[in-house]
């Protein structure tokens, strides 16, 4: 135990005992310049206060004389922060002179006598060198003197910042949630929120600032300013303006908090920028996805300012909830935007469909009314197979999509030389482009242009550019097909001098049912499905595909990017297994579908093609036949009431004389996983409906021979 003790001749003993950093600071502290003077000279009641109050472990502090010199235990050292040592036994007006505007009328009080209490009082003080907003409770009380005179005034004090605060970021979570409830726009939530944050803290400035990481820059979307601060919404700058620090920090996901722009490490080397826009202290929380920053709120103080933990909380608690907030309306308005487009595609697609069903109902009408001529029944059925044909091509793109987005498209990739794509493409594309009269330039390099894909695929993806150039391109255009390679890519670009893409379109042309407006004669048809097709294709192979234009009325560009194939290795042949040779026409077919119009129309369509044909509605029925004709080719639908046509292929495989019958499937399933299974059940060939005639027919002719 430590005593400090000092007994002059005939003076009392002023005696100190115990140990802590206050009764160190006693021992050590010359008192010739405190108006107290010595310990062993001060009075027996100051004493025992100081006593009493050393030995307590709660806060305390007494001011005595009528200079009101500062006493203080332990506990309220940690109050004092970096005042002490040398407050201890200084004028109480002077230790604490930023807030003795406010504390000197209640010492006033309590030096006349009266007692006080305050609770959770807010004072800005100066403890560790910076300004510090503390809230604190406690009471004032008089010392009496011995001769009834009050000598001095005692205080005990707790700090409740820290509750304080707490309270105050609940009231603001609550506060802001009401505020954002009822709004929808991103930019009425960003301006109300930082609104309510920059009144909450007193600040000169918040903002919110959307971030191009991959270029290295910001824009400032909204900001909410004191009245004598400007505006800074619509200013764009590079990151690196901020500061080295700054950007590393907001990067990783750390909130950035500097006190003073011009002494703090972070802002090292920016400083000027950060005061000619009048700031000098910020707090700046980022938002941080998949390892990109993609936005930042701040808060800017026109003056250094030490942030308190309550401040930042309340700043990222804003941030969260306006980066909520801004996602939440962002997802409506795309769900409102996706059901606009849904909308808009029934209806598009609706009218797609009715233009070939009009024809097609015509000219069944047409047929039932009067006998026709050879001529009039030749017309009427091509008339009915184009339109068949434009159906299947739609319901085709509808099922391409839907493979395709839900990831069911199997790529198979072989070397190909990109000139022998584009001349398929071409030769798809050459009736309609020769039937608007357009003009087709091909600018091929002389050397093979390798890539590593699927060619029937990559057909597609050239053949739906072209189709879309031709479509949008008025009668005697002009479109040009352009391919290079460059050192990692193979470089082809579609362009033509048609109707273009509007501005506001160009964002959005690669997906689903993107469409220009609609015209009222849906002159150009389609359903809007062929460049999202061409997109997921080319990244399917590693590509990628952007479009160009200048606006409507100046035609468009669309580049396709591929990475080059090098070096090219020998690709083996694919061995081919043919069926034998094609012997003679007149096969026995049975054709078994429970659609008794589509069972008869293919069964005559064969019959007219020089071929025996017995047609059946159900399996049990269509066993019983096989056995009595025992046809070469079966064409078997695949829903069938009883027993499905899988079933079927594989009984009737079973059968005598059966085992090398031509088996062919014909369904509206037409998945990669379909035709597997439809080849693991026995059948040789896998057709989806509408039957394409001519490779059916070609597929029958590829008999070897009729059987007897």
């Amino acid at each position: 135990m430590t005593i400090f003790s000092h007994k002059p001749s005939g003076e009392e003993t002023a005696q100190f005992a115990g140990e802590g950093p206050v009764r160190a600071a006693l021992a050590t502290r010359d008192w010739s310049d405190s108006p107290l003077g010595p310990p062993a000279r001060w009075p027996a009641e100051l004493v025992t206060v100081v006593n009493l109050m050393l030995n307590s472990r709660f806060p305390m502090f007494l001011a005595w004389g009528p200079e009101l010199a500062l006493l203080y235990n332990d506990g309220y050292a940690g109050i004092l922060g970096n005042k002490h040592p040398a407050a201890l036994g200084q004028r109480f007006d002077v230790v604490w002179a930023e807030i003795w505007h406010i504390v000197a009328p209640i010492a006033i009080d309590a030096m006349a006598g009266r007692s006080s209490y305050y609770e959770d009082l807010p004072l800005t003080v100066l403890r560790h060198g910076e300004p510090e907003r503390a809230s604190f409770t406690f009471s004032y009380s008089p010392i009496a003197s011995h001769d009834g005179s009050i000598g001095g005034m005692y205080c005990a004090v707790v700090e409740t910042t820290a509750h304080v605060e707490t309270r105050h970021v609940q009231a603001f979570q609550l506060h802001l949630s009401d505020r954002l409830r009822p709004i929808t726009s991103p930019d009425d939530i960003i301006q109300v929120a930082s609104e309510a944050l920059g009144r909450m803290t007193g600040v000169e400035r918040v903002l919110y600032a959307e971030v191009d990481d991959e270029r290295g820059s910001f824009s400032v979307r909204r900001d909410w300013m004191a009245d004598e601060a400007p505006s800074l919404a619509g200013d764009t700058g590079p990151l690196a303006s901020l500061g080295q620090g700054v950007v590393e920090a907001l990067r990783a996901g750390r909130t950035v908090i500097v006190n003073d722009v011009g002494s703090d490490p972070l802002t090292e080397g920016a400083a000027a920028g950060y005061l000619d826009v009048e700031v000098q202290a910020i707090v700046v929380i980022p938002l941080v996805k998949s390892n990109h920053l993609l936005a930042v709120l701040a808060m800017h103080s026109a003056i250094p300012r030490k942030w308190t933990v309550t401040e930042i909380q309340m700043a990222r608690e804003t941030a969260e909830r306006t980066w909520s907030a801004v996602e939440s309306a962002h997802a409506q308005d795309e769900l409102r935007e996706a059901n606009r487009r849904k909308d808009e595609f029934l209806a598009m697609l609706a009218h797609e469909l009715r233009n070939p069903l009009a024809p097609i109902s015509a000219a069944a009408e047409l047929m039932e009314l009067a006998p026709m001529n050879a001529e009039r029944v030749r017309q009427t059925s091509q008339v009915i197979g184009r339109q068949v044909r434009h159906m299947t091509g739609l319901v085709d793109d509808l099922l391409d999509v839907s493979r395709v987005t839900r990831g069911q498209v199997t790529i198979n990739k072989l070397p190909q030389d990109l000139k022998n794509v584009v001349t398929n493409a071409v030769e798809q594309v050459r009736p309609m482009i020769q039937a608007r009269s357009h003009h087709l330039t091909l600018e091929l390099p002389p050397q093979a242009a390798q890539v590593l894909g699927d060619e029937n695929r990559l057909v597609q993806v050239l053949t739906n550019l072209l189709n879309n150039a031709a479509k949008y391109t008025p009668e005697g255009g002009h479109i040009k097909l352009h391919m290079h390679t460059d050192a990692s890519d193979v470089v082809i670009t579609v362009s033509d001098n048609g109707i273009g893409i509007p501005a506001e379109l160009q964002p959005r042309v690669f997906d689903l049912f993107a469409q220009a407006e609609r015209t009222s004669d849906r002159s150009q048809g389609g359903l809007g499905l062929g460049l999202a097709l061409v997109k997921s294709l080319v990244g399917l192979h590693g590509g990628s595909v952007t479009c160009a234009s200048e606006g409507t009325g100046k035609g468009s560009c669309f580049t396709v990017r591929l990475p080059r194939f090098e070096p090219l290795p020998q690709v083996r042949e694919r061995r081919r297994h043919p069926r034998g040779e094609v012997g003679g026409s007149n096969h026995r077919i049975m054709v078994v579908d429970d659609n008794e119009d589509a069972a008869t129309m293919l069964g005559m369509l064969l019959e007219a093609s020089g071929h025996e044909v017995q047609v059946e509605h159900r399996s049990p029925e269509a066993l019983a036949l096989a056995a009595e004709m025992q046809p070469g080719v079966c064409i078997l639908d695949i829903g069938l009431p009883d027993m499905d046509g899988y079933e079927l292929a594989r009984q009737l495989r079973r059968q005598p004389g059966m085992a090398g019958a031509l088996l062919i499937a014909v369904t509206g399933y037409g998945q990669e996983s379909d035709r597997r299974k439809a080849l693991d059940a026995g059948f040789d060939h896998h057709m989806v409906k509408p039957v394409d005639a001519p490779r059916l027919l070609r597929i029958v002719a590829e008999r070897s021979q009729a059987p007897a």
